[in-house]
């Protein structure tokens, strides 16, 4: 049995640190748009929630600039992104490249959400609920369409760098 007894807060972010490391992720890219303010953000954070109704969660510092695009009664879009496309989850994971992320990969618009036309699948949210906690805000998405390419090859993400599967 482990007992934890007073542990210093340090030691423990980096070791939950080190454990998140090994797990093994579908990297997306999540888009939205309020007025002309479009912002695009790597997110590893994604979770399917609930079928009925088709939902799905998605975690977002509030430091992040899509941060104050996520709204309420808004759209998004979860963009699973496929093999080749690290330079797309490269670009929208660089604070600074903000302005760049919409030049990188094929976007367009669906019911003036902005989504990426490569990806493997694009998952369209009607925000219904965002839940502030402590530096994230967690936003459910009810799901209102999806897009899926004939074939998958997700992008994967573990300890620091990409993997693809191999068939």
């Amino acid at each position: 049995m482990l007992i934890c007894r007073n542990m210093d807060p340090d030691p423990v972010k980096k070791e939950f640190l080190q454990a998140m490391r090994g797990i093994t992720s579908t990297v997306t890219v999540v888009s939205a748009k309020d007025g002309e303010n479009k912002q695009a953000m790597t997110a590893t954070s994604v979770a399917s929630l609930s079928l009925d109704p088709p939902t799905m969660l998605v975690c977002i510092n509030q430091e992040a600039l899509i941060h104050d695009v996520m709204k309420e009664d808004l759209g998004f879009c979860i963009n699973i992104l496929s093999v080749g496309q690290e330079g797309l989850a490269d670009i929208c994971s660089i604070k600074g490249k903000e302005g760049q992320r919409f030049l990188e990969g094929n976007w367009s618009e669906f019911n003036d959400i902005p989504y990426n036309k490569d990806s493997q699948s694009n998952i369209f949210c009607n925000c219904i609920k965002a839940i502030e906690f402590t530096t994230h805000t967690i936003y459910l998405g009810e799901i209102m369409e999806v897009f899926n390419q004939s074939s998958f090859n997700p992008l994967l993400y573990k300890d620091g760098n990409y993997l693809t599967l191999s068939k």
